[in-house]
């Protein structure tokens, strides 16, 4: 099974986040252990990432117009679009060049609602 580079990244981001998740863990028991107040002694300096320009390419084409302001925003917003998508419960609206291709073959019908609906619609028109 190949992984695409955009879901490798997120699970090296999780893996991160686990790692920063586990650190704290082993500080805080630490202090327990010698009876300390727990508050945080390190200081973290993470800073908020932006989202990356594949994970915006990618969200703008499951529709999104909302680009959320993070790295790890955006990853979870992509996690839970295809986890909707597997479960069939989002589809894609269809793109901005398949309604321009609809109307410049002057399709009178009514525009479909998802990006694999305008696929097969564009193909029946194209073997008329």
């Amino acid at each position: 099974m190949e992984l695409a580079d955009d879901a490798l990244e997120a699970l090296i981001d999780r893996m991160k986040q686990v790692q920063f998740n586990l650190r704290d863990i082993r500080i805080d028991l630490e202090k327990l252990r010698y009876k300390q107040p727990i508050e945080s002694t390190v200081e973290r300096t993470e800073e908020v990432e932006p989202p990356t320009e594949k994970q915006i390419l990618f969200l703008k084409g499951l529709g999104v117009e909302e680009i959320p302001a993070s790295k790890e925003d955006a990853r979870r917003l992509l996690q839970e679009l295809n986890e909707k998508r597997e479960a069939g419960e989002y589809s894609p609206p269809p793109t901005e060049k398949q309604l321009k291709y609809l109307k410049d073959l002057k399709y009178a019908g009514e525009m479909p609602k998802t990006k694999d609906a305008a696929w097969k619609l564009l193909q029946d028109l194209k073997k008329d």
